[in-house]
């Protein structure tokens, strides 16, 4: 992931993921596109003024970006925000896609509205960084330091393994990582909850053998083992929030993740409802 497309509505939210840009450095981000789009559904005259003030803020954007260390470009395109985004980053060959969101209300305009879209439809990485609304009506970023406790969910799948990988090698550092599988109540309760014991014996030797494999790399990291009975929707989130979670991390097909995740719909639930930024890396082998 050397290149990440950046939708930006130049709006203060926006600003304030540029400020907070640094942190694309830990996955590897070396060059930001940042692409407005003006939304037809919603805008009915675009005139050359509006134009010229949109180039003037994007980039002052931009060049703010660089002032970071980052190669940064601008774009300006017209069409439905999360079409445009998909197609910029085919386009550019981007490993990531950064959108913004509001936990259980996605924002307005670019910076998160298209969400759940691109959630349906991004075959590359997904970052969503978590707005806090303030008692004033502004928006905050929840987490400036997006690493310093990942959560890394995982079913043992093929999906889950490479967002291990990724997060092995590409994220760091990494001081505090929590490895967590959920025997899911759903699958289990009416004709093997018998074998959950059995069951979990299995994870958890599988968790242990993840975390040994991370802490080879990272010595230096502290890595938690969560296995826990019950629905994913709701213990997710409520792991999320009790412990501080500042990025979680999640693996799909690579063919649009709802209906292909490995969790389902728990995808949206955690990306509406959960108190961390969320990254979700496709299967693309």
């Amino acid at each position: 992931m050397k290149t990440a497309i950046l939708g930006s509505d130049l709006s203060p939210a926006s600003d304030q993921i540029i400020e907070n840009s640094k942190e694309f450095k830990l996955l590897g981000i070396e060059k930001v596109i940042l692409i407005y789009v003006v939304n037809r559904r919603n805008v009915d005259d675009f005139s050359i003024s509006d134009k010229d003030a949109t180039q003037v803020k994007l980039e002052s954007q931009k060049n703010r970006l660089m002032s970071f260390g980052f190669r940064a470009e601008t774009k300006v395109v017209w069409g439905s925000p999360s079409l445009e985004l998909m197609k910029e980053a085919r386009t550019c060959e981007a490993g990531l896609v950064i959108i913004g969101s509001r936990g259980n209300s996605l924002t307005s305009q670019t910076i998160g509205a298209t969400a759940s879209e691109i959630l349906h439809h991004m075959k590359c990485s997904v970052l969503l960084m978590v707005f806090n609304k303030e008692p004033d009506g502004t928006v905050a970023l929840l987490h400036k330091n997006i690493n310093q406790h990942v959560l890394l969910t995982t079913d043992f799948s093929d999906f889950s393994e490479n967002a291990f990988q990724v997060v092995k090698n590409q994220l760091a550092p990494v001081p505090q990582l929590t490895l967590m599988h959920i025997q899911d109540v759903a699958r289990i309760s009416k004709h093997l909850e018998n074998k959950l014991e059995e069951f979990n014996q299995i994870d958890t030797a599988r968790l242990q053998r993840m975390k040994e494999e991370f802490n080879h790399v990272h010595p230096e990291t502290k890595i938690r083992i969560a296995l826990d009975y019950g629905h994913p929707k709701q213990l997710i989130p409520r792991f999320i929030k009790n412990n501080q979670v500042t990025l979680t991390v999640m693996g799909s097909q690579g063919r649009g993740y709802i209906g292909e995740f490995f969790l389902g719909s728990v995808s949206l639930r955690v990306a509406r409802h959960a108190d961390s930024n969320l990254l979700i890396i496709p299967f693309t082998a």
